[in-house]
């Protein structure tokens, strides 16, 4: 289950900072002050990601999986 989750925070990340990066049309962020809270929340959602993904390593290791 935490594979799932470490994927799922993983997408949702990149999909944030895509349409951050203005390489599509989209227009979601008017300014640049805008950004500042999708980017925290992207980056919460890496760390987080990176995270369950070393928990779930270190507990498969423990067990000796």
């Amino acid at each position: 289950m935490s594979v799932f989750l470490a994927m799922m925070n993983a997408v949702a990340a990149f999909i944030l900072f895509f349409s951050m990066s203005g390489i599509t049309k989209w227009v979601i962020y008017a300014s640049g002050q805008a950004k500042i809270f999708p980017f925290i929340l992207g980056i919460v959602l890496l760390v987080n990601a990176v995270y369950l993904g070393m928990v779930k390593g270190e507990e498969g290791a423990r067990r000796g999986v």
